[in-house]
């Protein structure tokens, strides 16, 4: 990475109004567009296994209709001045974003504004977006890739953990969500205080910060802000197993795993080195080459750690013949030994140092690239000066670094295992 990096504490302008929303914006002079990125700290960790899928349907409602405009007069306003804006709940914040030339940022401000603060919840459209949702979900329900991951959650957390559940819902829980408790999560989370906006775009940061004080700054809320907190998780203490039948599919699918880390976590840069080496480094790492490639036991393998606000899975996922599914699995159990066992090469690990470092450079070519990594650096308050220290974290790490935490979080005794498929319980 060079000197002319577009996130640094000299090119960012980052202020809080007076109703504590945060703003981030990044002049970007070059591009005759503006991009617009939020998230609020909700989402469904603030579900309970009641009203499991409240959050996302609550979140998906607020484009079907708002004291200004219906949902048919939303889109057509979008349509009409080639903009874009979208809204989602996960499982710990929602997310939203928009772009438009610069001489409509109003008009897309305005209309932000609008969906976040003032929703109506029309009931036909609510009833619409439900009967979507439920289909959805009962397509979930035989897909053996969502089957697998979700039981896998419910094996590695325990059921009074916000990360059991997936921020999805049921069908059980998603049919009994009422429109009152859309209107009760609205009003409780959707604060100003819980917000960041970040703008990146050909516009000068005191501009763009008056224009957003101008459509948000009547935003308010009372009392103090709810903060989600997410309680740690011990490492199993056993093997959990789970199988889950689905009759007339071809492949069965697996994941296993343990819970590991969040992004704070000091352990996160070498961890995350490690993963990128064991199962996702060019045709998936370790995994890809051994259990696909040279013993032909899976269609497709890779791993994947999730560290987010909380501590996230550390899994590896695979879809097989189900002939092979006692082999395939063994064969995943035996390269997580060998990981435990090794240190990684040098050129393993020059080539994931160059990779990470490379794909950040990547990501950064675009007002929307900027803007996601600009959110995550306001997230998880990593500082202004973050991608100026970046490289340096990642070429640290070492070999011995890597093993220390490999087998600190991966177990072959102790893990959560679920399967999806055309297979006996």
């Amino acid at each position: 990475m060079n000197i002319t990096l577009p996130i640094t504490p000299e090119t960012v302008t980052r202020v809080t109004l007076d109703n504590g929303l945060t703003i981030l914006v990044k002049d970007n002079p070059t591009n005759a567009s503006v991009t617009l990125r939020g998230r609020l700290r909700a989402g469904g960790v603030f579900d309970t296994p009641q009203t499991a899928g409240l959050a996302r349907l609550t979140t998906a409602a607020l484009q079907r209709g708002t004291r200004k405009r219906t949902f048919q007069q939303l889109n057509e306003e979008l349509d009409r001045y080639g903009m874009s804006f979208g809204i989602g709940a996960g499982t710990e914040t929602i997310g939203f974003g928009g772009r438009a030339l610069v001489e409509d940022f109003d008009r897309l401000l305005d209309l932000a504004a609008d969906v976040l603060m003032h929703p109506t919840f029309p009931q036909r459209q609510v009833e619409k977006l439900r009967a979507e949702i439920l289909a959805d979900l009962k397509e979930d329900d035989q897909d053996t890739q969502h089957v697998a991951y979700r039981e896998f959650r419910r094996l590695c957390y325990p059921e009074t953990h916000p990360y059991h559940r997936l921020s999805d819902g049921t069908i059980k829980t998603v049919k009994r969500l009422t429109r009152a408790q859309m209107r009760e999560f609205h009003a409780r989370y959707f604060r100003p205080d819980l917000t960041t906006l970040v703008v990146v775009g050909d516009v000068r940061a005191d501009a763009a910060i008056e224009k957003i004080a101008r459509a948000f700054g009547k935003w308010r809320a009372d009392g103090t802000p709810p903060l989600s907190t997410i309680p740690s998780v011990p490492p199993l203490k056993q093997m959990a197993r789970r199988v889950v039948p689905l009759d007339g599919k071809t492949q069965a699918d697996v994941v296993l795993g343990f819970p590991a880390l969040c992004r704070a976590d000091p352990d996160f840069y070498a961890l995350s080195l490690g993963d990128l080496i064991f199962g996702r480094l060019g045709l998936y790492g370790r995994l890809g080459a051994n259990v696909r490639d040279e013993q032909g036991l899976a269609y497709y393998v890779f791993s994947s750690l999730e560290a987010g606000i909380g501590a996230g899975p550390w899994s590896v996922r695979a879809g097989v013949n189900p002939k092979n599914l006692e082999r395939a699995i063994e064969s995943i159990l035996a390269e997580i030994r060998r990981f435990r066992s090794e240190q990684v090469t040098q050129d393993e690990l020059d080539e994931a140092r160059d990779f990470l470092t490379g794909s950040l450079a990547l990501r950064l070519e675009t007002n929307d690239g900027v803007a996601a990594i600009l959110s995550d650096i306001e997230l998880f308050d990593l500082g202004l000066d973050y991608l100026q220290r970046y490289p340096q974290i990642i070429r640290s790490i070492t070999a011995e670094q890597i093993l220390a935490v490999v087998q600190k979080y991966a177990q072959v005794e102790n893990y959560a295992l679920a399967i999806a498929g055309p297979v006996e319980q």
